[in-house]
């Protein structure tokens, strides 16, 4: 099972604290991590193809650089495709980071996808194909809450574990959860800091304070403002 950490904050945040603490979870996801984030509102992606808190991790040095109001970070658990640098999360399309937390039928999606879609994928992750699937979805709604709906109701139509993703256009980070028959073990929270300036969202309980969960079949929705929504999508 991979893990999600998605980090928004009122202004530019170090995220230095929260990535180290994150990678403790290595341990059961030793497949690769990576962090997505943005400068100057364009994405930036590192991952490497090593465990977060290996000796070849380099994941302090990038905390201690990086400063954005939106972060996500994985730490990915393979379901059979190879350890590879490409094969990490997040990934990147146009001016959108995603991160996903399950399985999903590839060759499903991928014969779903347009063509001007398909011919970017690059690697051999399922998890690639689901982004492009809920992009392709998302451009053809022109909203993101119906795209995501119509991309998750045609994706359970097939074979899956879990559907769990982090996704950001650079102004609003979006988390969805769902899993029809392991709820609990595809978890996801969130949690509004102390000071109010930063809403964290991560598959644990990360740090101490209220944590609460994000409801089975639910978009939450956090803008840069930390104004919230959350919706129903699929039961």
């Amino acid at each position: 099972m991979c893990r999600l950490l998605g980090i928004i904050a009122k202004e530019p945040v170090s995220p230095k604290f929260l990535l180290e603490r994150f990678s403790e979870f290595s341990d059961d996801n030793p497949d690769g991590w990576g962090a997505g984030w943005y400068e100057d509102n364009s994405p930036k992606i590192f991952k490497q193809a090593v465990s977060a808190k290996g000796a070849k991790s380099k994941i302090s040095q990038l905390a201690d650089r990086v400063k954005s109001k939106i972060i996500i970070a994985h730490l990915r658990a393979g379901t059979g495709t190879k350890l590879c640098h490409s094969n990490s999360h997040p990934f990147k399309y146009r001016n959108w980071i995603f991160a996903h937390n399950g399985s999903v039928d590839r060759e499903y999606l991928i014969s779903s996808l347009k063509k001007k879609y398909k011919k970017r994928l690059r690697v051999e992750t399922d998890s690639e194909a689901y982004f492009y699937w809920i992009i392709q979805n998302i451009e053809e709604s022109e909203d993101v809450i119906s795209g995501v709906e119509k991309a998750v109701k045609k994706t359970i139509e097939k074979k899956y574990t879990g559907l769990n993703f982090l996704l950001s256009d650079g102004k609003v980070l979006y988390a969805f959860r769902y899993s029809k028959r392991n709820s609990n073990y595809y978890s996801l929270y969130k949690r509004k800091t102390c000071n109010g300036n930063m809403i964290l969202l991560c598959s644990e309980k990360l740090t101490k304070g209220n944590w609460k969960e994000i409801k089975v079949g639910s978009l939450l929705m956090v803008s840069s403002v930390l104004g919230t929504l959350e919706v129903f999508i699929i039961k």
